[in-house]
């Protein structure tokens, strides 16, 4: 969306507010939330049927779940070093490629057409073609390790 005229003209309402929260979450041309709404959940349905992977009802809504937690996550403006619920975290963790709440607040901050932190669910593709964002509060070295919180997935 960033990369592509046409589509970043739908997506530039989305990126005026510099400092996500909540209630901007929505922020975006009518055009971008029904592609958001139905266009990306479709196109991500049909892709698995066509992979032999079909969903049905529930499989589908707890991935819709997901993806609704992690985009008011992306957009709370939350500053904790929570990283978005992935089986593969741990992985993801040893090659600094997990994602956490700053990730996509910088996107937003730090960019505008030409961003970074493009990633949604982890920052493993950022890092391979060099659009990773370093992060500013949550470095390791200005974190309270001693003092952590977790989520419990459930």
């Amino acid at each position: 969306m960033h990369e592509v005229a046409s589509l970043w003209k739908y997506h530039r309402t989305h990126h005026l507010t510099k400092h996500p929260n909540p209630l901007l979450t929505l922020y975006a041309d009518t055009e971008q939330e029904f592609f958001d709404t139905l266009g990306i959940p479709l196109l991500g349905y049909f892709s698995l049927k066509a992979m032999g992977l079909p969903m049905g009802y529930y499989e589908w809504w707890v991935c819709h779940q997901y993806l609704v937690f992690a985009e008011l996550v992306g957009h709370s403006g939350l500053r904790l070093y929570l990283p978005i619920p992935n089986t593969l975290n741990p992985l993801l963790c040893w090659f600094n490629c997990e994602l956490i709440i700053e990730d996509h607040d910088l996107h937003h901050r730090k960019g505008w057409k030409s961003s970074g932190n493009y990633g949604k669910q982890t920052r493993l593709w950022d890092r391979i073609f060099g659009t990773c964002k370093d992060r500013i509060e949550c470095r390791d070295d200005n974190i309270d390790w001693e003092n952590t919180i977790t989520m419990p997935l459930l």
